[in-house]
């Protein structure tokens, strides 16, 4: 921004709505094509998470890793499980502490849900080229280390942020 400029004429303004406007589009398109998986972004999500730990993951780490608040993941919990998607149990070192694993049935729909995100990126990303694909995964600027290093700031001067159980990390971010 110049001495004379406003904030609305620096390139980087739209930023932020440009990148939130891609993603809600793309989870637009996404949910209407994991809708005959008996699917949606949201659930979408929550499984792939848990699909990348077999020792399941607590409840408030999922929370974390799907961004959204626990209560919120209580909800979308509670419908996975009714529909056998996911199972919870009790953590024996601490009964308060539930961590969630996948089903059986859960594993085949990961494969199919695999199939429609490749689908997707590929007729989303047809015409790009190579290094366009890299540029939009690791683009310059703001990392997502700097991103990521800047969220966990804001969740250091939260009182209220909700702190995983003993001997148990947080996802960290690579760039």
């Amino acid at each position: 921004m110049t001495t004379t400029g406003t904030a609305t004429e620096e390139p980087s303004y739209r930023l932020g709505l440009e990148l939130a406007e891609v993603s809600r589009l793309w989870r637009h398109v996404l949910d209407a094509r994991l809708k005959p998986l008996g699917l949606s972004t949201a659930r979408w999500v929550a499984l792939v998470n848990l699909s990348a730990h077999p020792e399941g993951l607590t409840q408030n780490v999922l929370a974390f890793r799907v961004g959204i608040k626990g209560s919120t993941l209580v909800r979308q919990l509670d419908q996975l499980e009714a529909d056998g998607w996911v199972v919870r149990r009790g953590q024996p070192s601490d009964r308060r502490v539930k961590r969630v694993f996948l089903t059986p049935k859960a594993r085949p729909a990961l494969a199919s849900i695999a199939v429609v995100g490749r689908d997707l990126r590929r007729e989303l990303l047809r015409d790009s080229s190579d290094a366009e694909k890299r540029h939009i995964r690791c683009p310059p600027g703001p990392s997502m280390v700097q991103v990521s290093s800047a969220i966990d700031s804001s969740r250091e001067e939260s009182a209220s942020c909700e702190k995983p159980c003993e001997g148990e990390k947080l996802p960290g971010r690579c760039a």
